[in-house]
């Protein structure tokens, strides 16, 4: 007996070939309205030296042996996060923004990061939605910021965080 679906399709180039075409997408319309600002790493990092009231949330996501431990107890920190990271971050995963956004300051601005800028522009829009004062993502994401030399916080890697955590 068969089970799931049968003749099953995919787009090759995803939503942004299927816009390109302008086929019609189904979204909510405010989503879409909320632009993100895209700031490069040096300006980025100006903005931080310069404003010691930002909160700098980072939303990459979290390893797979981290994220699926039955533990696991959430809290906005870095402390499960793998890998680098910039100095003074907050670690919120995407997946866990929505249940514990009322946990960033409604009262300071806001600058959003990730590892290479998937998540970040996500998370952008919702707090944009919910009423926070984003100043915008870190464009190109940690990685890009790495790539330039500014300085970060050496976290350990996947491998290094499983063995300590075994």
């Amino acid at each position: 007996m068969a089970k799931g679906y049968a003749n099953v399709y995919y787009f090759t180039g995803g939503i942004p070939e299927w816009r390109y075409f302008n086929y019609p997408l189904a979204g909510e319309e405010k989503w879409q309205q909320v632009k993100v600002n895209k700031i490069p790493p040096l300006e980025f990092k100006q903005l931080l030296d310069t404003h010691d009231d930002i909160f700098l949330l980072d939303t990459r996501s979290l390893d797979r042996q981290i994220l699926t431990r039955p533990e696991l107890v959430f809290a906005m920190d870095n402390s499960i996060m793998a890998g680098s990271y910039i100095k003074g971050v907050q670690h919120c995963p995407l997946v866990f923004l929505e249940e514990n956004h009322h946990l960033i300051p409604r009262d300071r601005p806001i600058l959003i990061t990730d590892w290479i800028m998937k998540q970040s522009v996500i998370a952008a829009k919702f707090l944009t939605l919910q009423g926070y004062d984003v100043i915008g993502v870190l464009k190109g994401g940690t990685a890009r910021w790495q790539t330039e030399g500014l300085p970060l916080v050496e976290g350990q890697d996947s491998l290094q965080r499983q063995l300590s955590c075994d």
